[in-house]
């Protein structure tokens, strides 16, 4: 048996705590809750209810994240001029709209299945980056009433020529160098950690006036996945970290900014490059 009932009938309830909170704001949640794991696991504790509940199923971006997406995208039809298809920062708790919390809820049990049924099957990519992927394209086919595409994303590239392409880049390898460092000291039980602490960064995205937080987390788990597949290798785990972030600012700027829906790029990076890593190095 690929899931358990309960545990389906658990992910609508999630499902609908992603409605109502939104996707990054739940994501930042997710990324606490996985530091704590790791501090938990350094100090000598095996924190099994935190991990295995709340970090693997409550806080799961392939089912509280997910959940959230979809019930924008729905949002976005029923309240245009409120919401944003592609924004998924927004708590959709403003409409009042049971409608909205139950897609969440359904979604939500969705993502579950997915994530669940692709790791029974032993798929070679991040079950949960490729249930989010698929699901951010049926959505994007069957829910969608603008854009597909962003069609200035060309334009935006022309006008910004190499010189993006370079800034991006020693962003990115200075990242992916520094936390392949530090995995590879901290070992391999500890190669997850940085995703968990480029997701809980985002919260800075809510501090200031106006300033934001890069994304990173579709660098730094990769860059903990080629060390595992790789058996410590930092160079390669610099060179795949800043391949997904490619595939990241090529699909945030094409298939996500400014569309009808969300499709979210760090997934997309993270299941292609893991992908990747797996039929090179997969055993």
């Amino acid at each position: 048996m690929f899931f358990e009932p309960s545990l389906a009938l658990f992910s609508f309830g999630v499902g609908i705590l992603g409605a109502m909170c939104g996707g990054v704001q739940t994501f930042i949640c997710t990324g606490f809750a996985g530091i704590v794991v790791y501090v938990l696991k350094a100090a000598g504790v095996e924190p099994t209810l935190l991990g295995d509940t709340v970090l693997n199923t409550l806080l799961l971006p392939a089912i509280i994240f997910n959940a959230a997406a979809v019930a924008t995208a729905v949002a976005a039809r029923k309240y245009p001029d409120e919401v944003k298809g592609w924004d998924i920062t927004r708590s959709l708790i403003f409409a009042h709209d049971t409608s909205l919390m139950l897609i969440g809820g359904l979604s939500g049990t969705v993502g579950y299945l997915l994530f669940s049924l692709f790791s029974y099957m032993g798929m070679p990519t991040d079950c949960g980056a490729l249930a989010i992927v698929l699901v951010g394209i049926v959505v994007r086919l069957t829910l969608s009433t603008g854009r597909k595409w962003n069609p200035e994303a060309t334009e935006y590239y022309r006008e910004e020529g190499w010189r993006y392409w370079v800034f991006q880049s020693i962003n990115c390898l200075a990242v992916a160098t520094v936390f392949a460092i530090i995995l590879q000291e901290a070992g391999p039980e500890f190669y997850g950690v940085g995703f968990s602490i480029s997701a809980l960064l985002l919260i800075f995205d809510y501090a200031g006036s106006g300033q934001k937080m890069p994304t990173t987390h579709q660098i730094t788990s990769i860059v903990g996945v080629t060390l595992g597949l790789t058996g410590g290798n930092i160079v390669l785990a610099v060179l795949f970290g800043w391949i997904s972030n490619i595939i990241y600012l090529l699909t945030a700027k094409c298939f996500n900014e400014q569309c009808s829906t969300h499709i979210d790029g760090p997934a997309v990076g993270i299941c292609v490059t893991s992908f990747l890593l797996h039929l090179i190095f997969g055993a």
